[in-house]
Formats: C-alpha cells, structure tokens, sequence
C-alpha cells in the first residue's frame, strides 16, 4: 500500500475511477437523443456528481469537509471552463450551480459522518 495514503486502496482506486468517468462523462461529446432535451436532468446529473466527488475525495484523502468541499468546486469551475472550450460542448453557470449544491450536500455529508464517526470511537465517560 501507499503510505501517504490513509485508507485502503479500494478507496483510491474507487476516486480514481469515478474521476475518469467523470472526465468521459462531462468532456466528451453527447449524442443527440432525448437526454439533451430534457436539460433538467443534467442539473440533477451534476448535483449527484459532485456529492460522490466531494464524498470519495474525503474517503480517499481524509480531507474534512473543507478541503473536499474546495476540491469539488474547483473541479466544477475546471470542468464548465474546458466545455467552454471545446466546440461540442458548452459551459453552464447552472450546472456549476448544480455542480457547487452537490458539492456542498458533500461536504455536510462528510461533515455529519465524521462528527458521527468521531461520537462513535471516543470512549464514554462513567457517572
């Protein structure tokens, strides 16, 4: 394993994984179909994105929720910005908003878990 890493390697091998699909998912062209008419659903598309990234970067790193949080909105902002650039695609104000809710529901996600986690491990004080 690596040692800078503090969870097990599923963990980055899942972050990894899930940050080349969304790569494929966000960069690549998309066919026509009924998917590019119904522009809502690529809001709720963006918003579920981001909350996994922000939650598997935590897992992964051991970040805390502001790092993880930062991360996730500065991979939002990079991804609108490349679709700017490429002629099949176009960038989105929305979707960097779907992109930071989803991000942000993550970042509370990771902050509940851990304040749990942390709850759960320290031991109980006897009366």
């Amino acid at each position: 394993g690596r040692s800078e890493q503090p969870g097990p390697a599923w963990r980055h091998t899942a972050f990894v994984a899930y940050v080349l699909f969304m790569l494929v998912l966000f960069l690549l062209p998309v066919p026509a179909g009924p998917l590019e008419e119904t522009r809502h659903i690529d809001k709720v598309v963006h918003l579920g994105v981001f909350l996994g990234f922000t939650v598997l970067f935590h897992l992964d790193r051991a970040s805390g929720p502001a790092p993880a949080l930062l991360a996730s909105l500065a991979l939002a902002a990079a991804i609108e910005v490349l679709q700017l650039l490429l002629p099949y695609r176009e960038g989105d104000w929305y979707d960097l908003a779907a992109g930071a809710a989803g991000a942000s529901v993550g970042a509370a996600l990771v902050f509940w878990i851990a304040r749990h986690h942390r709850a759960a491990t320290q031991p109980r004080s006897v009366p």
